[in-house]
């Protein structure tokens, strides 16, 4: 590895010396723009989206990271919310993808995400922790509609996008509620009879 490194730096040095300054980078190229034709309102409301997404993430990482304690020591809580910050990762990094897909990654990153800071750290139980998720991911669904809204409006419609946003991110949000949603049910029930035991019994169920 030692001999690969010294060789490069060899050869680089042999080629500022052959061909004077190099720049790593060249000028990006005119080509035609004809085909980037997300427009404002629903470029805007994808980037909007995608914060959406790297915020709940950021939530759910913070869920995660209290459960894991081990003053509260609630591992299935903890693993359920570090997978569900990896969810709402991936689907911002989709999106990601879905604009570079369309040629509207030509801006700065940090204009793109910002760093969330996590409103709420602490939850006095289970239950608690799953209301909150519950509420996050109805956030992120009704923000899902409204980008669809603006996405499918006059004078353009973005017919690909409102199919991909519905197919996929739609289908999968609704079926999260629903899954939430049971769970925290289970959850009462079990809490309502047998207490902390039954916050115990269903963490070990997760």
């Amino acid at each position: 590895m030692v001999k690969l490194i010294a060789s490069l730096l060899v050869l680089a040095v042999v080629a500022q010396q052959a061909y004077g300054d190099f720049k790593c980078s060249l000028e990006v190229p005119e080509i035609p723009k004809g085909w980037m034709d997300l427009k404002d309102g629903c470029l805007n409301g994808m980037r909007h989206q995608i914060q959406e997404e790297i915020n709940a993430s950021y939530q759910y990482l913070a869920m995660a990271a209290y459960f894991a304690r081990d003053t509260v020591n609630r591992q299935g809580f903890a693993e359920n919310f570090f997978k569900a910050a990896k969810e709402e990762r991936e689907h911002g990094s989709k999106l990601v993808e879905y604009l570079s897909m369309r040629g509207q990654l030509t801006d700065s990153v940090s204009n793109l995400i910002t760093v969330p800071t996590v409103a709420k750290q602490e939850w006095k139980d289970g239950a608690a922790a799953l209301e909150d998720a519950l509420e996050l991911e109805t956030k992120v669904t009704r923000s899902i509609r409204k980008l669809i809204q603006t996405c499918e409006g006059k004078p353009y419609n973005h017919y690909h996008l409102v199919d991909y946003l519905t197919g996929v991110y739609l289908e999968e949000q609704l079926h999260g509620q629903r899954e939430l949603a049971g769970k925290l049910v289970t959850l009462k029930k079990m809490m309502s009879t047998h207490g902390e035991l039954g916050e115990f019994l269903f963490d070990k169920s997760l």
